[in-house]
């Protein structure tokens, strides 16, 4: 799997934020990254607008376009995706994996079935979660600081 595609989000506010992608990916569960390449907040349920730019193709998929937006960014990001290397990619398809995983647990912690374990059970998955939101932000980190 190759990720050859950077989705763009604009918010309400103007800001914009953007995920590396790939046909077929699970947007809710992608980690996005501000301008500036900080991780932010998934705004996968709130209203945005969006773009789609195919690095292979270098084409873009626009609905409408991003009147506030750093077009220098792209070409930084772009060539930054062009020369990933196979050990970041492999890193992407780790962290996104590891964020399916996250929204998983959180999502069965939210279930009947977590309340019905004992104490002990809860607070380890508690634990677990949190170790794996810290491991995903090393990988995050990782990613965006390897040359």
């Amino acid at each position: 799997m190759a990720y050859n595609e950077i989705l763009f989000v604009e918010l309400d506010d103007d800001r914009v934020y953007h995920t590396f992608a790939y046909q077929g990916a699970a947007v809710p569960d992608m980690q996005f990254f501000d301008i500036k390449g900080n991780p932010v907040n998934n705004p996968q349920g709130r209203r945005c607008k969006t773009a789609l730019y195919d690095i292979t193709k270098q084409k873009w998929y626009l609905p409408y376009n991003l009147p506030h937006f750093d077009w220098e960014f792209l070409g930084r990001l772009y060539l930054g995706v062009k020369n990933m290397s196979e050990h970041n990619l492999k890193l992407v398809k780790e962290r996104d994996d590891l964020g399916l995983k996250i929204s998983k647990l959180k999502k069965f912690m939210k279930s009947d079935d977590f309340y019905n374990l004992d104490k002990d059970d809860q607070e380890r998955l508690k634990a677990q979660k949190s170790v794996m939101k810290t491991y995903k932000h090393i990988l995050n980190e990782r990613i965006y600081r390897e040359d």
